[in-house]
């Protein structure tokens, strides 16, 4: 099932909520007028914030295909959650799927083997800190975070990886595991909240 598909799929079981003016919401930490916006306007104009749409597809995708309960999964963190694109949480509100969404899917593999080969036998620096460095963003999420999966996710595509750290390696799965895999299928009491990670 495509992108758009899974987009659709997410507002036929509620689990999308569009807004006007583009706006809309997911399942955790909603708004009245719609969290986030699937367009952006300036003095130049207005355009579509591509990112979202693979970002949302993998959100449903979690939810409806791999089995997540939508209480664990969380889109578009907080700065103080490290702003990841996408989360899986356990019971203790731990990081165990951090996803990172790109517009472009040769720009996620380039991205992750540049992260290891900059970052790979340790963390990121404030020295090496550098405006719209994504190889040095994307490490730093992960030494911080150490997930025990990482799930880049693109247009029409994901690519699931087991993650380490010390030294950070990812190893290639043939898919992100299903929560039953990972005692994660049964809902906690209430929508985790996002984690406080900075």
């Amino acid at each position: 099932m495509g992108d758009v598909d899974l987009f659709f799929r997410g507002i036929e079981e509620g689990l999308i909520n569009l807004h006007p003016g583009g706006r809309f919401n997911t399942r955790d930490r909603p708004t009245a007028d719609g969290r986030w916006g699937l367009l952006s306007r300036s003095k130049r104009g207005g355009w579509f914030n591509a990112e979202y749409l693979p970002q949302l597809a993998a959100y449903v995708e979690a939810i409806l295909d791999l089995g997540y309960p939508p209480e664990r999964v969380l889109f578009e963190l907080p700065a103080v959650s490290l702003q990841l694109d996408l989360a899986i949480l356990d019971d203790t509100g731990r990081v165990v799927v951090l996803g990172e969404a790109k517009r472009s899917t040769p720009a996620l593999v380039t991205l992750a083997l540049r992260a290891i080969e900059r970052f790979g036998d340790a963390a990121p620096s404030d020295e090496t800190k550098r405006r719209g460095d994504e190889q040095r963003q994307l490490a730093w999420r992960l030494w911080a975070v150490a997930p025990d999966f990482t799930w880049l996710i693109g247009p029409g595509h994901r690519e699931a990886f087991v993650t380490g750290i010390d030294p950070l390696r990812l190893e290639s799965l043939p898919r992100l595991p299903p929560a039953a895999e990972l005692g994660l299928d049964h809902a906690p009491a209430e929508q985790l909240p996002p984690p406080r990670l900075a």
